[in-house]
Parts: structure tokens; sequence; C-alpha cells
């Protein structure tokens, strides 16, 4: 049984592993790549794109009123925490308050649909901006935020001015119980601390984003 547990263990790992990373491919090829023109924030130039993976997706967007906009190019502003449409390259914010939205993601990059609500929808939340629903269910929710920082660009390390625009993730677990956001890392100590101790008995691995959505969805049930 022991030997099981642990070929499931890594087997989880291998699989987890083994799914593209979309956010730290578009990293690199900002830090490589990148040849467009910087972008002013502050006393700062910035490399990089404000908008997630520098570019716009197809999908849509929900309305607060319930009006849903199909079928365009979505540009999500994670630095902003905004998201609009793209308009012959521009960003177009749509008149009212966004409820939710999601992106389609081409096959190139993983082909993942990416489903967005609005983080003050969730009772009792007060964080700003948008959280990308992983898995959802009548106790727990496991959720994602992209998120930007200003780093320093490898490629200009002496340039005071200079910024690199660095995307990242933070997880949450929404407890439906008690309507609290719990912010985690992936590993085992944080997630149990959220869900219990009968987590642990999910047998997955709580240090990948695969092995946490099985435990939630299990639980779930």
């Amino acid at each position: 049984m022991k030997q099981l547990l642990l070929f499931f263990a890594v087997f989880t790992t291998m699989v987890s592993q083994a799914q593209p990373d979309p956010v730290g491919n578009f990293n690199k090829h900002v830090i490589e790549k990148w040849t467009h023109e910087y972008i002013r924030v502050s006393q700062y130039r910035v490399k990089g794109s404000p908008y997630l993976l520098g570019e716009s997706f197809n999908g849509d967007i929900t309305m607060k009123s319930g009006v849903v906009t199909v079928d365009k190019k979505i540009l999500y502003d994670i630095y902003e925490q905004k998201v609009g449409v793209d308009l012959d390259k521009k960003f177009v914010a749509p008149d009212g308050e966004v409820s939710g939205f999601f992106i389609q993601l081409p096959e190139a990059i993983g082909g993942e649909k990416l489903n967005f609500i609005k983080a003050s929808n969730l009772p009792k939340v007060n964080l700003k901006g948008y959280l990308n629903v992983l898995t959802d269910g009548p106790k727990f929710a496991f959720l994602r935020q992209y998120k930007i920082r200003l780093v320093a660009d490898p490629a200009e390390m002496y340039s005071k001015d200079i910024k690199l625009f660095e995307q990242y993730y933070d997880y949450y677990i929404y407890s439906k119980s008690n309507s609290t956001l719990t912010k985690i890392k992936l590993k085992p100590k944080d997630v149990l601390e959220v869900l219990g101790e009968s987590a642990a008995t999910a047998k997955e691995n709580l240090s990948t984003v695969l092995g946490v959505k099985l435990a939630v969805e299990s639980l779930n049930k």
C-alpha cells in the first residue's frame, strides 16, 4: 500500500510538472526576446506587458446588470485588475461593473479555459480584482489570482529607472461554511490548515496545483 501511495504521489507530481506554464514561459520571453516599447510606470520604464500573457484572448464578459458581451477579444489588465475589450489594439472598458469573464487560451499555450469572478462577489471578501476559479463546490473553492510585480530587468541590472513586469500567481481557498478567503502557499501544511486533516485522506500531492484541486474536489463530494 505504501508503495502504491508513493507511486501515486510521484505520478501526480510528474503530471503537474508536465503541464505547460504559460506565465513562466511568458516571463522568460519578456526577459529574452521582448522587442516592444517600454511602458512608463511612475518613475520607471517597464519592459513587458500589464496584460495577462501580453495579449488579448477570445472570451465573454458578464456584467453585474446581467448583460453578456459574447465572443470578443478580451484584455485582462492584471496590473490594474481591470478587464475590457480589445478594439484595434486598444483597451476599451465596458460600460458598467464587470461581474465575471472567461477567456480561452489557444492550444499553443495550453488550451485552458479560464473562468474568472470578481473577488467581491464572494460573501465577506474585500479582495480587489478577479479570481480564476480552479474548482468550486458546496464546501470549498480553490482559486487563483494573476498578479504583477515590478522587478529588476536581468538585462539592465545597473539601470535604476528600468524595471520588468513579472507575472505570477497567488492561490486561495474559500471556505463556504464561514465565508473566509485564505491565501495559501502550495505546501501541505498550508492546505491542511484550511481544508482540515480530512484532506490528507485524499492522498494527493498538496504541493501542486493539480493535487490541491483534486483534494478540494474530493472534499466537496
